[in-house]
């Protein structure tokens, strides 16, 4: 679909229909592919193939008027065979591969391929060259784990080269939930195709993602924790919301955010999307906001214990509201900056509670020694 896109403005697609693959314009079947992936990287299609015969007797009994039919394989077809006659391009010879598969099906005596044999010699001879005249075997294809090349070549007008290995990452992820959803449709005897235009849309909407000003966003989604497992989680960052006594729904939520925040980056990071230091500036961003909300206002130390919590909640509330920096100009998603703060908090790079070293210090020993280290 992606190739097809550079030559055809609108078609549909549909799965596991009148063939393996079939493309459509409006109810008009344009062309049904058969594919036949080996695991065998030695496969050869012969005269004799199953590949062959099983195929074009589907498409015999199929009988679609006018589509083009293609066997589309990463097995290899031998010079001189009748399969390698049927290959696009200068060395085509239709008439060539009539005479061998007519000949193999007269001769052979493989009884468990006879009926494909049969329903071949049953067409007359010019009905047989209309039906060759219509295949194309496209052979030598790459198996489905050394794609990436393909792809790469599909989307390079989308994305610059160093986010095109992310771009085919996450449109293979949706098409993969897309065919999902196709074939239950199909299965259950609906009536369904994939546009090319939603091919499309979602191309441009992952490479909108994937530019020095933006990151995608992967985890709106994610499950949030519950009330029960937000109660017993013991992280650095969450002894210090308890700190300051925040509400156990507000400390969900900030779980949440710096659940999410943490795998987003992780992501990121795997895909090679964040330059060497960029988080780290990033960070050090977000340490000079907090220090502008949460850094005491006085050396007094002779703050009520109670005025103390209730003072650092409220700069805590404060700061969840500001508008804080985001890591690209174009990333708004909320949990990413929120959920870094966090994390930041879990290192024990900032906190909340005025005394929030010591008492984190009694908590976590190692992970503060192991802060003041990085510091």
């Amino acid at each position: 679909m992606l190739q097809r896109l550079d030559q055809v403005l609108d078609f549909d697609i549909a799965l596991e229909t009148l063939d393996d693959i079939v493309f459509h314009d409006g109810e008009s079947a344009l062309e049904q592919l058969q594919a036949k992936h080996r695991v065998d990287r030695t496969a050869s299609l012969t005269d004799g193939s199953s590949d062959i015969w099983k195929t074009l007797h589907n498409w015999i009994v199929a009988a679609v008027p006018d589509a083009t039919l293609t066997l589309f394989t990463n097995a290899t077809a031998a010079q001189e065979t009748a399969a390698a006659r049927l290959r696009p391009g200068v060395e085509r010879d239709v008439n060539g591969a009539h005479t061998i598969l007519a000949a193999f099906a007269e001769k052979s005596k493989n009884k468990a391929q006879q009926q494909y044999y049969d329903s071949f010699l049953e067409l007359g001879p010019d009905e047989r060259m209309t039906l060759l005249d219509r295949v194309t075997v496209l052979d030598g294809q790459p198996s489905v784990a050394d794609l990436e090349a393909k792809f790469q070549l599909a989307v390079r007008k989308s994305a610059r080269p160093q986010y095109q290995s992310s771009l085919v990452k996450r449109m293979r992820g949706w098409w993969n939930a897309k065919v999902l959803n196709h074939l239950t449709r199909i299965a259950a005897g609906e009536s369904d195709r994939i546009s090319s235009s939603e091919v499309e849309e979602q191309l441009h909407m992952i490479a909108q993602t994937l530019r020095d000003d933006n990151l995608p966003i992967d985890f709106y989604d994610t499950t949030d924790p519950t009330p029960g497992e937000a109660k017993k989680d013991e992280r650095a960052f969450v002894e210090q919301l308890r700190l300051i006594s925040l509400a156990n729904a507000r400390v969900q939520q900030c779980i949440f955010d710096h659940n999410r925040a943490f795998v987003q980056r992780s992501k990121w990071e795997r895909e090679e999307l964040l330059p060497v230091g960029e988080l780290k500036r990033y960070e050090d961003l977000l340490r000079e906001k907090w220090g502008r909300y949460c850094l005491p206002e006085t050396d007094d130390e002779r703050t009520e214990e109670s005025t103390a919590v209730a003072d650092a909640r409220e700069r805590f509330l404060e700061l969840e509201k500001a508008d804080l920096p985001r890591i690209r100009t174009h990333v708004s998603a909320p949990y990413v900056a929120n959920g870094s703060i966090h994390m930041l908090a879990d290192r024990l790079k900032i906190g909340w509670h005025p005394d929030w070293r010591a008492r984190m210090r009694e908590l976590f020993p190692e992970l503060d020694r192991a802060a003041e280290d990085v510091a």
